[in-house]
C-alpha cells in the first residue's frame, strides 16, 4: 500500500468522483420531481370493550385484546371498503387501510393513507363511522371506542429521497473512492523501491527522487514543457542532484570491471523520463571530470534540445550530418556550460530516420567516438513504440532503462527486459525514475516527457535494420 500513489491516484480521477455525486445530484432531483409521489396518513386509535362490563380485572384484559386481535383483520376487508364509500360524497374510497394492535393491550391503531391529506382525513372518518355496523356481526357484546380523534395530516408520511440527500451523496463519494483506491493498490506496477527489488529481477543502478517543476502558469497554458537539468536553476533539490551523481559512480565502476564506455538509455513505454535521466546522467558523469557525449537517437521525437534550450542550427543538427547535407569537418557538437559535455541533438523529427541504421553512420559515429570520449551516452525511443531501438542495443556496450514508478505494469517490464537481453545480452540494469519520498509532498503531478508521444507523428512498425558495420 504505498499512499503517494494512492493519493496520486485519486487526485487524477477527482473528476469521476465529482461526476459521480453530480448524477447523484441529478438522480435525487428527478426522483422527487418526476417519481416521487407524497403520500399522507391520518391516524385515530380505538379501544375494544365489552359492553357491560363492570370489572377490570385480568381476564377482562384477556378477552378484549383477543376481540382487538380479531377486529383488526375486519377493517382491511373489502366490505369495509364498501361500507366506508358510502359515507363520502364521491362515493369512492381510494385510500389504503391498515389496522394493528398495540402489543399487550385492547387498543387498536388505525391508519387510513391517501394522496391527498384531506382525503385521507375524509377516508379515515368514514371508516369510524362505518365499523360499528360490522363489528357487531362478529361480537356483538363488543365496544369500540375511538380514543384519539382523527385529524388532517400536514406533512407525507412517506419520506421524500431529499431528505436523506446528504447521506446519500455521502455513500456515492465514499463507494466512488473506495473503488479509486483498490483500483490503485491492485495495480500491479512498481510503485517504490522496495516494490522494484519484489517484482523486477533486474539490477537497480538507482533512484530517481520526484522533482517539481517550477512551471508558471504561462508555461501551463501554452503546454510549454522544462526540462529538469541539474545545476541548471536554484531550485532543483540536493536529493535530485545526489540521485544522478549515484547512477553516474555505478556507471564508472562498470567501465572499470569491464571497459564499457557507450551506453543506451531507454524505456518501456513514453512519458517515463528516459531522456530527462540521460541528461542529467550525462551531465553528471562531466562533472565528475569525464569527456562525454550525449547523442540523441530519436528520430521521430527528439527532446534533448528542449532540456538543453538548444535552437535549430545547420552545423549541430545530428539528422544533416547522418544525410550527408553537411560534411564530418563541418560538423560541431555543442558544448555545455564550457565543461567536457558534448551534445548532438536534432530538433525536428526526421521520419527517414531507419536509414541511418541501414547505411552504417551511427555505427561508423560510435566507433569514432569510443577513442575520443569516456563516456557515449544515447537516448533513444522508448522501445513499445518503436523498434528499430532493438538496433540501438547492438550498437552499444551497455543498455539501460528507465522505469518510472506506477506507470508500466511489472511483468510489461521483465518482458521487454528479456527482449533485451535476447536481442544483445549487454543488459546493464534499470533506473527507477519519479520515486516519491516517504514523507508526502504538496504537489502529485509532473511529466518527464510529451505525453503525447508519438500521437502526432507515429513511430512506424519497421522491422529491424541491423547495420553493415564500418571498419
Amino acid at each position: 500500500f504505498d499512499i503517494p500513489s494512492v493519493l496520486r491516484d485519486v487526485i487524477k480521477n477527482l473528476w469521476v468522483v465529482i461526476l459521480c455525486v453530480l448524477i447523484g445530484f441529478m438522480g435525487i432531483y428527478i426522483g422527487e420531481n418526476k417519481v416521487y409521489s407524497p403520500q399522507y396518513t391520518a391516524a385515530a386509535t380505538l379501544v375494544v370493550n365489552t359492553r357491560g362490563a363492570t370489572s377490570n380485572s385480568i381476564s377482562s384484559y384477556t378477552v378484549t385484546g383477543e376481540m382487538a386481535s380479531v377486529l383488526v383483520n375486519i377493517f382491511t376487508q373489502p366490505t369495509m371498503y364498501e361500507k366506508s364509500a358510502e359515507y363520502l360524497e364521491s362515493g369512492d374510497f381510494n385510500g389504503e387501510i391498515s389496522a394493528t394492535v398495540m402489543t399487550g393491550t385492547n387498543f387498536i391503531k388505525l391508519n387510513v393513507t391517501s394522496d391527498s391529506p384531506l382525503d385521507s382525513y375524509d377516508e379515515l372518518c368514514a371508516v369510524i363511522k362505518a365499523y360499528p355496523a360490522l363489528c357487531e356481526e362478529i361480537f356483538d357484546n363488543a365496544s369500540i371506542l375511538v380514543v384519539r380523534m382523527p385529524s388532517v395530516p400536514s406533512v407525507p408520511s412517506n419520506n421524500p429521497v431529499s431528505e436523506n440527500k446528504n447521506l446519500i451523496i455521502t455513500g456515492i463519494a465514499c463507494v466512488v473512492l473506495f473503488i479509486i483506491v483498490m483500483l490503485s493498490v491492485m495495480r500491479d506496477t512498481v510503485k517504490n523501491q522496495n516494490d522494484f527489488n519484489e517484482k523486477i529481477d533486474s539490477e537497480l543502478l538507482g533512484s530517481v527522487l520526484h522533482e517539481k517543476k517550477n512551471m508558471t502558469f504561462n508555461d501551463y497554458l501554452h503546454k510549454r514543457k522544462k526540462g529538469l537539468l541539474i545545476h541548471s536553476n536554484a531550485f532543483i533539490s540536493l536529493h535530485f542532484t545526489e540521485s544522478f551523481h549515484k547512477i553516474a559512480a555505478r556507471l564508472e565502476h562498470i567501465k572499470q570491471q569491464d571497459g564499457a564506455c557507450s551506453f543506451v538509455i531507454t524505456s518501456v513505454a513514453e512519458n517515463e523520463g528516459k531522456s530527462t535521466c540521460a541528461a542529467n546522467i550525462a551531465v553528471s558523469l562531466a562533472d565528475r571530470g569525464n569527456k562525454v557525449v550525449l547523442i540523441d537517437i530519436d528520430g521521430k521525437k527528439p527532446s534533448l534540445y528542449k532540456i538543453f534550450s538548444q535552437k535549430y542550427d545547420e552545423k549541430t543538427e545530428l539528422s544533416n550530418l547522418f544525410d550527408h547535407k553537411i560534411s564530418k569537418k563541418d560538423f560541431r557538437f555543442k558544448s555545455y556550460k564550457k565543461n567536457s559535455l558534448l551534445l548532438a541533438a536534432n530538433t525536428k523529427p526526421y521520419p527517414q530516420y531507419h536509414r541511418w541504421f541501414d547505411n552504417g553512420e551511427i555505427q561508423k559515429l560510435l566507433d569514432a567516438l569510443k577513442s575520443k570520449a569516456d563516456f557515449i551516452i544515447i537516448d533513444s525511443a522508448p522501445l513499445s513504440v518503436d523498434s528499430t531501438v532493438t538496433d540501438i542495443l547492438g550498437c552499444v556496450d551497455k543498455s539501460i532503462l528507465v522505469v518510472r514508478t506506477d506507470t508500466v505494469k511489472a511483468p510489461v517490464i521483465t518482458d521487454f527486459i528479456n527482449t533485451i537481453d535476447s536481442v544483445s545480452n549487454n543488459f546493464a540494469g534499470c533506473v527507477l525514475n519519479d520515486v516519491y519520498p516517504n514523507i508526502l509532498p504538496f504537489s502529485f503531478t509532473g511529466d518527464d516527457e510529451s505525453r503525447y508521444y508519438g500521437k502526432k507523428y507515429g513511430y512506424s512498425k519497421y522491422g529491424k535494420y541491423y547495420s553493415n558495420y564500418y571498419h
